[in-house]
């Protein structure tokens, strides 16, 4: 029937548009005329699907799977010429493609199989009617009827066809927005991971093709006639088994996110041990810093006791003690280190020309290491937002008690435009955009987190950590 050759050849343009819709969802584009690509692309597709059909008409059904040999090869080179190389992505592509577009021909050709079986005693219906109505030669009623009835066989398969696209892009689409990932290399253990499902389909499609047809006395049976369940059963089998594949890629990339977690956190917890030696140095040498400050203060007072009228010595002592009074911090906050902390802000925002307020006390009750890490990234991320501030700029800080709830409020103002989920606005996003995280990890140890509001370009940071937990923490 040459309709239906027509149909054929539609629905492989169709499928070599989808499939390149698909490819270049992973890959980066070799030309930049898309629109000639695809027409290209879908051509050479279409024309080898069709080639391929009318070999293979001959074939018992047994045979025909061979088809998708030439397919996956044309896919391969197609690929090859219009996207940039990455071959662990290509047979996952193709592999995925292919293995869907296969078994969905088991719900197509069910839903084919149900139409016809209504069409058939509807079609008997109306040749016996007209038969009847108007006297005409048979072989004018059966010309008329054979029109009619190519007419619907063709309608039938068209919407058969048009379900099995219509699943198979939805089927691409899952897969495509779950495989998030894209710039992670596979390697050899996670091209197995992503294929062995594609091609387990591919051999159960293989398998209910074997034993989908029987021959009895020299005439093949379809296996819905032998066993009407299948109708249904195989439809349900062939969703589930495009189930198994969209899952494979969700666990995944489900399993890259984790390894990069851990990845961090192995990274953080080695920098956690090497900050807390550093805190200890730090605390040893604030206090020597203070007793030295405290010991030359006394000593120049002594001498300038003794030297008093002689202008130069005077003039050199004060210099001394200027110098001297640059050791002690303006930010008592009860621990050497975030006094540090903000003593280091406040020479950074100086020179950025940003108003700082500080009204902070540290507890003695929580881990300095957390807390220097909650006042590092806030502020860090606040100087680096004010920076680009044109009118006047300003930083505050504050901390407070309620019952056993600490708080911690840090408040700037900004240019607007905040990326999604409050990211980093910076070219390389594995380095940076770790700021907020790790100061919702520091107050969920606590039992606590974070608020964010923006209002009128002020950009407002609350962290609050639980004391009582705290103590216990500090027990352990």
């Amino acid at each position: 029937m040459f309709e239906l050759e027509i149909l054929d050849f539609i629905v492989s343009i169709a499928g070599g548009v989808i499939s390149f819709m698909y490819a270049e969802k992973f890959f980066p584009h070799r030309f930049v005329n898309r629109r000639k690509s695809i027409i290209i692309w879908s051509i050479v597709y279409a024309i080898e699907q069709v080639a391929v059909s009318n070999l293979t008409t001959y074939l018992s059904p047994y045979d025909r799977f061979i088809i998708i040999f030439p397919q996956i090869l044309i896919l391969f080179v197609l690929q090859k010429i219009f996207f940039v190389q990455d071959k662990a992505k290509e047979i996952f592509t193709v592999a995925s493609f292919v293995a869907g577009w296969e078994i969905l021909r088991f719900i197509a050709s069910p839903l084919s199989h149900v139409i016809l079986s209504i069409w058939s005693p509807i079609w008997t219906e109306i040749f016996n009617r007209l038969i009847a109505l108007y006297p005409t030669s048979t072989n004018d009623i059966i010309f008329r009827m054979e029109i009619i009835n190519r007419v619907a066989i063709f309608i039938v398969l068209a919407i058969c066809r048009a379900v099995q696209l219509t699943i198979l892009i939805f089927y691409l689409h899952v897969i495509a927005k779950n495989f998030t990932r894209r710039e992670y290399e596979l390697k050899f253990r996670d091209s197995l991971f992503l294929i062995f499902p594609c091609v387990t389909v591919l051999f159960i499609d293989l398998t209910v093709r074997l034993t989908a047809f029987s021959v009895h006395n020299g005439a093949a049976f379809l296996i819905y006639e032998r066993e009407p369940a299948t109708i249904l059963l195989l439809p349900i089998v062939s969703c589930l088994l495009l189930g198994v594949i969209i899952s494979s890629v969700i666990l995944f990339q489900n399993l890259i996110n984790f390894k990069d977690e851990e990845q961090k956190r192995l990274l953080l917890e080695n920098r956690a041990v090497e900050v807390h030696r550093e805190i200890e140095e730090l605390q040893n040498i604030y206090d020597d810093i203070r007793g030295l400050r405290h010991d030359l203060h006394n000593h120049i007072e002594n001498i300038s006791a003794c030297v008093r009228g002689n202008v130069e010595l005077e003039n050199y002592l004060r210099g001394m003690s200027a110098t001297v009074e640059r050791l002690n911090f303006s930010d008592k906050t009860g621990n050497p280190i975030t006094d540090i902390i903000l003593h280091q802000t406040r020479q950074r925002a100086n020179k950025k020309f940003i108003r700082f307020d500080a009204n902070f006390t540290c507890p003695k009750n929580f881990d300095v290491y957390d807390v220097s890490i909650i006042l590092n990234n806030a502020l860090e991320n606040a100087i680096e937002a004010c920076a680009k501030v044109d009118r006047e700029k300003f930083i505050s800080i504050r901390s407070y008690m309620r019952g056993n709830l600490f708080f911690i409020e840090v408040e700037n103002n900004f240019n607007g435009g905040l990326e999604k989920d409050f990211a980093t606005t910076k070219s390389d996003k594995n380095l940076h955009g770790l700021g907020l995280k790790n100061i919702r990890r520091c107050s969920q140890k606590y039992l606590g987190d974070i608020d964010i509001k923006v209002s009128e370009n002020i950009f407002k940071l609350t962290v609050m950590l639980y004391k009582n937990f705290s103590d216990a923490y500090a027990q352990q």
